[in-house]
């Protein structure tokens, strides 16, 4: 039985240190690093990831969900891990079974936390979260202090972080992310001004974070002394703004350029030559337009996560020569038009994105061309597309 497929994704892992690398050196020597390796990294491999991660020593791994940070424990990652997403009471037992942290936003979830971690006789760590503006996890500033003082009296919690997360970092108009920052600064400013201030457990040590990838290049007042980067460590960024305002601190020699850490690539499984006028594919949405026009096939569809909506609307790379995806990309499968590229055999590489000889498709351009965000896209690539780790 084979276990390789024509169909992969190559991650690079050295791309994947570098990016992060590049990331750290815009950061003070007091700000500490979150990589943030939920959706098994983006759809990168969580656990390969996060071991990379260790090597360049970031100081906490964030994840999205309880099971993401089960996994990781159960491969052998010891540092930090705080569930960005928070938790339900009946996950709280793994909670500190595998040594977790977790967002916490209600005193509900606080007295049960405390209350079974009392019961293991465990101290849980717990990072407060602040809505300011995102309307989606988070407790509203008017009962912050509130909150505060509930999980001060549990005595099986620590409050290891208070952070929140900015919902507009990466819009043209900062005033959202301006007003954000402005909002969680001033509710911090209330902790050295109550009670707050005379407890060394609140103060010591404890992590301020709102700075996801957007936030901790645009806005440098936002890094704090906790920093949460996400898309940025696998070589990408949330919108062309970002992207611009990156490029030219590393042109100021502050940081350097970014790498893909994932390539898509595939190999032909059959050629055929067609007359024109025919129409392939579901729907006959395309129709070759002479005669002697080669289609390629390739095993890649939908199912694997290329998205139906690039249906007649991408390029892909073929001996380092963009040709063109037609007809409707199915399950399994799609085509390709190879007709002005002489010499292509069954079994040659095809590039869904990444780079090809001295030609790239970057997965911006999928994102655009789909209508939708390089996350969605990364995230995307389906379980049943191997992963293929470089270094």
């Amino acid at each position: 039985m084979t276990l390789n497929r024509a169909t992969f994704a190559e991650i690079n892992l050295a791309s994947f240190r570098h990016n992060l690398h590049s990331i750290k050196l815009l950061l003070g020597p007091d700000t500490r690093t979150m990589a943030i390796i939920k959706a098994d990294a983006y759809g990168h491999g969580a656990i390969q990831c996060a071991r990379a991660a260790i090597q360049e020593q970031v100081d906490y791994i964030g994840v999205g969900i309880i099971q993401e940070g089960i996994e990781l424990r159960e491969n052998g990652i010891t540092s930090p891990i705080l569930i960005l997403g928070g938790i339900y009471p009946d996950e709280i037992e793994d909670l500190i079974k595998y040594n977790l942290s977790t967002s916490l936003s209600n005193t509900v979830m606080a007295n049960a936390i405390s209350r079974k971690a009392e019961h293991a006789n465990k101290s849980i760590g717990v990072h407060i979260k602040i809505d300011t503006g995102m309307g989606r996890l988070g407790v509203q500033p008017n009962s912050f202090i509130k909150l505060m003082e509930n999980v001060i009296t549990c005595k099986n919690l620590q409050i290891h972080g208070v952070f929140t997360h900015l919902s507009s970092a990466d819009e043209e108009d900062p005033g959202v992310t301006n007003h954000q920052i402005s909002l969680f600064l001033n509710l911090l400013k209330k902790l050295s001004t109550t009670k707050f201030s005379k407890m060394t457990s609140i103060k010591k040590d404890i992590l301020f974070h709102t700075a996801n990838t957007a936030g901790l290049i645009r806005f440098p007042e936002s890094r704090l002394n906790l920093v949460r980067p996400g898309i940025s460590l696998f070589g990408s960024f949330p919108s062309p703004t970002i992207t611009s305002i990156f490029n030219l601190l590393a042109k100021e020699n502050k940081t350097t350029k970014l790498r893909p850490v994932m390539s898509w690539k595939t190999k032909i499984m059959q050629i055929q030559t067609l007359c024109k006028g025919v129409p392939i594919s579901y729907g006959g949405r395309y129709i070759t337009k002479k005669s002697g026009t080669r289609i390629a096939t390739i095993p890649v569809g939908y199912a694997d996560g290329l998205s139906r909506h690039l249906s007649n609307n991408m390029e892909l790379l073929v001996k380092g020569r963009r040709v063109k995806q037609v007809g409707t990309i199915c399950m399994d499968m799609c085509l390709i038009d190879i007709t002005d590229l002489p010499g292509v055999e069954m079994g040659e590489e095809v590039v869904i994105f990444g780079n090809q000889k001295n030609s790239a498709i970057t997965v911006e351009e999928l994102a655009t061309k789909a209508n939708t965000i390089p996350y969605e896209i990364l995230c995307g690539v389906g379980k049943r597309v191997p992963r293929i780790f470089i270094q």
